[in-house]
């Protein structure tokens, strides 16, 4: 009798071990679709760039729809996508190579400006280091938005994901509120007012043995910062670049002096930027389309 009673419970433990195993497998695959749409952060952390050449839509994200830029310096880098921009972030310099964004008009709204510190970012992961509000301080350095806070002002969720650590670059005052600024208020009005669909990148440009801030953090300090804008009509997109879609690229010095200059005098190609940045931008525009509006600078757009 006690032997029948303990072979039945030997069943049922096996059988409970095995339905454990069933659920768990089913929870790891609904988990691992739930990070392939695109709507909550993605990794991909190598020892080098995590860049796409494939199609623009690898990564299933509007951020990327131009493609995710390919190339950087070798470092280890983390592949991070939001619902707000995507990003690739350097683990050496501790700062992004490149913040990808898609901008319209639906992306601006009532929402306030975050209050508070900016915030380390919890989707980095461990072996990067997570760099703070306080690195910036007294550092004479400005926390320069790559992903302007005033371009995701329709929720409060997007307006806080600009003011994680991962989407600034130590800027100057004098550019951060200088001829950056100017730019990011023409892209603003090309949104809001023109009714366009901006596909924005921008980072930054460094020397071989560039300088840093922060006592333990050693975040890089560039010597530049570039932005490139693709400007299409509302609902296009990669399909509908062609030889003369309208290409913004800049390249601003992060010096001082830059608070009354101008955007426009600081117009440059991809192909400058490129070559600066060793980085390959436009990656899911067919590569004769590419050397057509790369090569050339965009004079055409006005306030008007």
């Amino acid at each position: 009798m006690a032997r029948s009673s303990s072979s039945r419970a030997l069943k049922r433990n096996i059988a409970l071990i095995l339905l454990a195993v069933v659920v768990g497998v089913q929870i790891f695959t609904m988990c691992k679709k739930k990070n392939d749409t695109g709507n909550s952060p993605q990794e991909q952390s190598q020892g080098g760039s995590t860049g796409n050449s494939g199609t623009a839509n690898k990564y299933n994200t509007r951020h990327l729809e131009m493609g995710a830029p390919s190339g950087g310096d070798g470092a280890p880098t983390f592949l991070l996508i939001r619902q707000q921009y995507a990003l690739q972030y350097n683990g050496t310099k501790n700062v992004p190579d490149w913040v990808s964004s898609n901008l319209h008009a639906e992306d601006f709204g009532d929402v306030e400006r975050k209050q508070g510190q900016f915030m380390p970012d919890p989707d980095l992961p461990p072996q990067f280091y997570r760099v703070k509000h306080q690195d910036y301080s007294n550092t004479g350095f400005d926390r320069g938005h790559m992903v302007r806070s005033e371009e995701r002002t329709a929720t409060r969720a997007d307006n806080d994901a600009t003011f994680y650590t991962t989407n600034l670059l130590p800027q100057l005052h004098s550019l951060n509120a200088g001829p950056w600024l100017r730019l990011e208020e023409f892209c603003q009005f090309l949104a809001n007012r023109r009714k366009k669909e901006l596909y924005i990148i921008c980072g930054g440009i460094f020397d071989k043995n560039y300088p840093t801030i922060g006592k333990r953090s050693n975040i890089a300090v560039p010597k530049a910062c570039y932005k490139i804008i693709v400007v299409l009509e509302r609902g296009q997109g990669a399909r509908d670049v062609n030889e003369n879609t309208p290409v913004i690229a800049a390249i601003m010095p992060n010096i001082e002096g830059l608070k009354d200059q101008q955007w426009r005098q600081f117009q440059t190609t991809v192909d400058d930027i490129e070559q600066q940045t060793g980085i390959d931008f436009l990656t899911a525009i067919p590569e004769n389309i590419q050397k057509a509006i790369e090569s050339r600078k965009t004079q055409s757009l006005s306030m008007r």
